[in-house]
């Protein structure tokens, strides 16, 4: 009984001398990981007929026999499509003879098998090389059996003949009735025995296949010719079923039915996103590191994302946590009245190194650039003896005088007047609380429209404080953040903005050209600044 392997292998070796080299190409060796690897490359290759005649697997690689990895190595020809399992030659090749025949007498085929006159099948006893036929894409016509030989002819050759098969072993195939094989063995030895190399290559093309059945000429559909194409179905069906030669050829898969096309379907309503309390656990604790990372203390960033949640996303859940967080800090951050077109004070307070001066002067040069108002500037300096506050006015005061003079205090009202006056003070401590007092009074006595405190972005949260806490008595009602170019710790002054009611206008910062430049701020960009 011949396992699957042996089966193959004699499978290819028929087809070798059936095909010879394989028509138009000849036999391709491929070599892969398994079978599964090349059966795709040789249909690319070859074509879904091509013909799979050897397969070998073996060890390779590794370094002295060790780390070694399978292969599987084939061998495959073009086939033919549309292979039939009757053609012209079938009644021309006698069956191989037999190793050892028991008695020189001749097997005669039944009538049953053919009507006409079977004919008589004397080999030679020198060995038989069947010619390869032709394979036409059609179907080929089948050729009648020849007629049988005369007694010149069978006096002529060897009386030898190959004995009937024993009773134990099953008939050749052409013999044999339409029964079912025997579920012991897929295929026994004794078809590819006694078949020809015809019957082999046909054999292969079928497995290999997977799709091609067996059928008969149209000429010749015989009920005994049924009978035998029912039993080769039956014989080919359970050589699929073995395994390797089931894992080399699979058999192919039913296409399903296509569905029935459907009239197409509204589209389901857009699920709307709704923030519920507690939720969103994570973007909170990532946007509130990111509020601290930039100067915003702990209790103002969870202010504002419990805002956030409670009411800037109820009206844009789908705004996101941090731009939520975004416009409910724009909208704490407090915002200056607009000054009048026709003239205005702005008076520029703070403490020492706070860049007040430079502040002013920028703010000084970029009216006189651009704006339609004459801009003015004024310049308060404590000296004399003993120490009093004097005001110098270009061009109406060229020397120091009292800031509290009727002078000083019609020029500065004119100047407010007629277009933009710019008012520069000295600077203050936070410790000297006599020197608040009396800028306090002159202060109180301008009403200038805008009191505007230079706050270093430098200063930490503590020293902020603490220095607008101390100019409060001055009436300040807006801010400019200075020094904004050497730290990215803006928060600060933004949180000292809304706990002391200070409007953020202005950002002092130094360019690449060495010099200053003034920049109007507003809520929004701040928000944006201080969480990017």
């Amino acid at each position: 009984m011949s396992t699957p392997g042996e089966l193959l292998e004699a499978l290819g070796r028929e087809a070798r001398a059936r095909f010879g080299n394989g028509g138009e190409g000849g036999t391709r060796t491929y070599r892969g990981r398994s079978v599964e690897e090349l059966v795709p490359q040789i249909q690319r290759e070859l074509g879904a007929d091509a013909i799979i005649v050897r397969r070998r697997e073996g060890l390779t690689g590794g370094v002295l026999g060790f780390f070694q990895h399978p292969y599987v190595e084939i061998e495959a020809m073009h086939g033919t499509p549309g292979v039939d399992v009757y053609d012209e030659a079938e009644d021309q090749m006698p069956p191989a003879p037999v190793a050892e025949p028991a008695a020189p007498q001749a097997a005669p085929a039944p009538a049953a098998a053919y009507p006409q006159a079977p004919p008589s099948y004397a080999p030679p006893p020198q060995s038989y090389s069947p010619p390869a036929p032709s394979y036409a894409p059609s179907a080929p016509a089948y050729a009648p059996p020849a007629p049988a030989p005369s007694a010149a002819s069978t006096a002529s050759q060897p009386a030898a003949v190959p004995p009937a098969p024993p009773p134990s072993q099953p008939a050749p195939f052409y013999t044999q009735p339409a029964v079912a094989p025997p579920p012991a063995s897929p295929l026994s030895a004794a078809p590819v025995q006694a078949g020809s190399a015809y019957v082999t290559a046909h054999l292969a093309a079928l497995a290999r296949a997977g799709r091609a059945q067996p059928r008969v000429p149209p000429s010749v559909a015989t009920p005994e010719r049924r009978e035998e194409t029912r039993a080769w179905a039956a014989e080919l069906a359970e050589l699929r079923r073995s395994s390797e030669l089931a894992e080399m050829f699979p058999a192919p898969t039913a296409r399903p039915p296509a569905p029935a096309p459907q009239a197409p379907q509204p589209a389901p309503p857009t699920e709307r996103r709704v923030v519920g309390p507690g939720s969103q656990g994570r973007a909170r604790a990532g946007v509130a590191r990111s509020l601290q990372r930039t100067g915003i203390g702990e209790e103002l960033a969870r202010e504002l994302i419990e805002g956030a949640s409670a009411h800037a996303l109820a009206l844009a859940p789908r705004a996101g946590l941090a731009q939520a967080v975004r416009q409910t800090l724009a909208q704490r951050i407090p915002v200056a009245p607009p000054l009048s077109v026709k003239g205005a004070a702005i008076v520029l307070v703070g403490a020492g190194g706070a860049g007040k001066t430079t502040c002013c002067a920028a703010l000084l040069g970029a009216y006189r650039r651009s704006s339609s108002l004459p801009a003015s500037c004024a310049t308060i300096t404590r000296e004399g003896e003993p120490e009093e506050l004097r005001m110098v006015l270009s061009p109406t005061i060229m020397k120091p005088l009292g800031a509290r003079s009727p002078r000083a205090t019609r020029a500065l009202r004119k100047a407010r007047e007629d277009g933009l006056a710019v008012v520069d003070t000295p600077s203050v401590s936070p410790s000297d609380r006599a020197g608040v007092r009396e800028l306090a009074r002159l202060l109180a006595e301008l009403q200038a429209e805008r009191v505007v405190v230079a706050l270093p972005a430098t200063l930490g949260a503590a020293a902020a404080a603490q220095l607008l806490q101390a100019l409060k008595p001055l009436g300040a009602n807006s801010l400019a953040i200075t020094h904004a170019d050497e730290t990215d710790q803006i928060g600060v002054a933004v949180e000292a903005a809304c706990r002391f009611a200070l409007a953020p206008e202005y950002v002092l910062d130094r360019v690449r050209t060495g010099g200053w430049r003034l920049r109007s701020v507003g809520p929004a960009a701040l928000a944006e600044r201080v969480l990017p």
